[in-house]
C-alpha cells in the first residue's frame, strides 16, 4: 500500500511540473485555457526514458480516488489548477531566423503546394530546435518530414508567430516560407492489360442437333452417337432378334 501511495505521489508531482509550470519542456502547448490533450500528455511523458510507462489508467485512477487534486479534468482535456507560473503565451515580435517543425510524409506533397496547416487544434507547432521539432512529429508520424521555416519571410507575407516558453506556433504557414527535403519522384501509374472479350456466336452461325435440342427439352440428356440405340447418323439402329440356342429347340 505504501508503494503504491509513494507512486501515486510521484506521479501528481510529475504532471504538477508539466501542466503548471514546463509544458514547453515536453514540445506541449496549451490552450488559452491551460488544457492540453491527455493522449498527448501521455505521449509526451512516455518519450522521457526517466519517466515512461504512463498510462491512460494511471491518470484515470487518479480521478476516482477521490482526493483532492491539484489537477483539472474535462473529458479528454486536462490541466493544472494553479496556472500562475505558466510561460505567458504572447506574440513573438522577434522570433527566431528559423523555425522547425514536422509534417506527415504522406501530406508533404500537399504541403508543398498549399502550405502548412496546423493538425488537431490548428496551429503549427514551431521549436527553435530541430530535435525538438522530430520529436513532436515522431507523435504523428515515425517518418515524419522536417521543415525549415523562414520566419522573416513568414512575416513578410502576414503570418503572425506566437510563442509560450521555448516553443512557437502559427495558425498557416504559406508556400515560399519553408523549405524541406525533394519531393520522392511519383510512381507512373500501372495499366493492367486489358483482356480482350470473346465474341458471341451470332445467330444462325451453327446447326443444331433436333436430336439433342429434344432430349434437352424433355429434361434427358442427348443421346451419344455410336451408342444408346443411335447410330452415326443418328437413326435408330435395328436391334436382331436373337436365336434360341440349338440345345432349346
Amino acid at each position: 500500500m505504501a508503494g503504491y501511495q509513494r507512486q501515486t505521489d510521484q506521479l501528481i508531482k510529475l504532471l504538477q511540473y508539466v501542466l503548471e509550470r514546463h509544458p514547453d519542456e515536453f514540445g506541449l502547448v496549451p490552450d488559452r485555457d491551460g488544457y492540453v490533450r491527455v493522449k498527448d500528455l501521455i505521449k509526451a511523458l512516455n518519450e522521457d526514458e526517466e519517466v515512461r510507462a504512463v498510462r491512460p489508467a494511471q491518470i484515470d485512477q487518479l480521478f476516482r480516488i477521490g482526493v483532492d487534486l491539484p489537477l483539472e479534468r474535462n473529458g479528454s482535456l486536462i490541466r493544472a489548477r494553479n496556472r500562475e507560473r505558466l510561460p505567458a503565451q504572447t506574440v513573438a515580435e522577434d522570433p527566431p531566423a528559423l523555425l522547425y517543425t514536422c509534417v506527415r510524409q504522406r501530406a508533404y506533397r500537399g504541403v508543398c503546394e498549399k502550405g502548412i496547416t496546423g493538425m488537431g487544434d490548428g496551429r503549427v507547432v514551431l521549436a527553435a530546435e530541430r530535435p525538438m521539432a522530430e520529436r513532436i512529429g515522431r507523435r504523428f508520424d515515425r517518418q515524419a518530414v522536417l521543415l525549415t521555416v523562414n520566419t522573416r519571410q513568414g512575416q513578410g507575407s502576414g503570418v503572425m508567430f506566437l510563442t509560450a516558453g521555448n516553443l512557437f506556433w502559427a495558425g498557416h504557414v504559406p508556400p515560399g516560407c519553408f523549405t524541406g527535403p525533394p519531393l520522392p519522384e511519383e510512381k507512373p501509374a500501372s495499366k493492367k492489360p486489358v483482356k480482350e472479350k470473346k465474341a458471341l456466336p451470332t445467330p444462325g452461325s451453327f446447326v443444331l442437333d433436333p436430336l439433342s435440342e429434344k432430349a434437352i427439352s424433355r429434361g434427358r440428356k442427348p443421346p451419344r452417337k455410336g451408342r444408346g440405340g443411335y447410330g452415326p447418323a443418328g437413326k435408330k439402329k435395328i436391334k436382331r432378334k436373337r436365336q434360341p440356342p440349338p440345345w432349346r429347340s
